[in-house]
């Protein structure tokens, strides 16, 4: 067994943990820890602290997670189990050898949309089920470096954002880590701000005040809208992102949006939505 040795400093000089010989898959913070990554672009983990945030702030609304130390400390060992399959240096490719090599029993009940798919020389993958099918998210021996320091900042972070909310309770704000004026999906993080307040804006808001998805289905066709006509008005990055990259970069800039990579197939109709849209990024774009 080899171990990664960047990753166990990290987890012992951030978290003040020492590394057992032994982790077991839990499934629910399986579902946690990879719902909030397949918020963020596909394997470019570092800066994933505003996914966990969201993530526990959805949990912490339906009661289902009594505090983000809790949510932190059990994503950690769901990390570090992964961690304990990556150093292993085993592989496996079906169900019984993910069951045999390490004691993975594929979940067959509802509401476990996460499930570990296989174990190459790639990484860990974990593949999404309904409603996420359309969703992969793969952790290896170099990323798992950049999540665990996410998660070592997510409760000094939503501290400070829960604070700033209570001395802006009336500001306009999109996401919640602090960030630069760079963006992965939008010419300039001032315009990715400008064109998601836009969302507010419409006479039929699809997202709240707080920038988060307002939830509607019928809403994810806006959203599609959306994209393509920021793209015409030469808003977005010129790239060459594949549609499912599309999708994750819309998401993690949007908390509470679920979407796949197949509605941005083509420019939906969007009739309730699609002309206030249009008319209000036209006179963003230009200024």
């Amino acid at each position: 067994m080899q171990y990664n040795e960047e990753f166990r400093q990290v987890v012992k000089e951030r978290f003040k943990f020492g590394i057992k010989t032994n982790y077991l898959p839990d499934q629910k913070y399986i579902n946690r820890l990879i719902a909030s990554l397949d918020r963020v672009e596909a394997n470019s983990y570092d800066l994933s602290e505003t996914a966990f945030i969201f993530e526990f702030n959805d949990l912490k609304e339906n009661d289902i997670t009594q505090s983000i130390r809790i949510f932190v400390d059990d994503c950690l060992n769901q990390l570090c189990w992964i961690n304990s399959i990556i150093e292993s240096g085993k592989f496996a490719h079906t169900e019984e050898e993910l069951d045999q090599e390490f004691d993975y029993k594929t979940p067959t009940i509802s509401g476990n949309p996460w499930t570990l798919d296989k174990v190459t020389r790639k990484g860990v993958y974990f593949r999404g089920d309904e409603p996420y099918q359309d969703s992969r998210v793969i952790i290896n021996s170099e990323n798992i470096v950049e999540i665990a320091k996410s998660l070592s900042q997510v409760v000094e972070l939503n501290r400070d954002f829960i604070n700033f909310k209570k001395n802006n309770p009336t500001i306009k704000s999109v996401i919640t880590a602090p960030t630069t004026n760079d963006s992965s999906l939008f010419i300039s993080k001032d315009r990715e701000i400008d064109c998601l307040n836009v969302l507010k804006e419409i006479k039929h808001p699809i997202l709240d005040v707080d920038g988060n998805f307002m939830g509607d289905s019928g809403m994810k066709s806006a959203i599609v809208a959306w994209y393509y006509i920021c793209s015409r008005l030469n808003l977005i990055n010129k790239n060459s992102d594949n549609r499912d990259v599309v999708a994750r970069k819309v998401m993690k800039i949007i908390p509470g949006l679920k979407i796949g990579g197949s509605l941005f197939h083509k420019d939906p109709v969007a009739k309730k939505y699609k002309d206030d849209i249009e008319q209000k990024l036209k006179q963003l774009a230009r200024k």
